[in-house]
């Protein structure tokens, strides 16, 4: 019989950009990574015919980070740098997302290694409402990585 184990729950995540804890999150969509495939094709000395695929090159990411807008100062700065400031070299951070399992205890790290902020949305707001007001923060990055802890 095969060993029978539960499925990882991940209502619990923490995210830092360079080391500083974001609050208020929501929602995190994106993570993952993609490689370019190389189709080859080929004959062999005897004229029978294959198709080979092998990795390429990898392709950056994209991450969206949904939160309750709140009066977070680290954001907002890290924003500036890219929109008003166009300082790429210095906008472009690290990204950390930890997983953590029901005791609060990181089973995995993502990290989005050389990150900056291309959009923000402050979501939306309705005269008379009493809803919280989410922003969407969207990230682009080079590369990822990923452990487990």
């Amino acid at each position: 019989m095969a060993d029978m184990k539960d499925n990882f729950p991940v209502h619990t995540f923490g995210i830092q950009i360079d080391g500083v804890q974001l609050e208020q999150l929501k929602e995190v969509s994106g993570i993952g990574f993609e490689q370019e495939v190389i189709t080859s094709q080929h004959v062999t000395d005897k004229g029978a015919y294959y198709i080979r695929k092998q990795p390429g090159p990898r392709k950056p990411g994209e991450l969206t980070i949904t939160r309750g807008m709140d009066q977070n100062k680290a954001l907002n700065e890290w924003i500036k740098q890219t929109y008003e400031k166009g300082d790429i070299p210095s906008a472009r951070k690290n990204v950390t997302i930890e997983m953590k399992d029901n005791t609060g205890a990181t089973k995995r790290r993502i990290t989005m290694q050389r990150a900056w902020v291309s959009s923000w949305d402050g979501g939306t707001i309705t005269a008379g409402s009493s809803d919280a007001v989410n922003e969407k923060v969207t990230i682009q990055y080079e590369e990822i990585k990923v452990e487990d802890s």
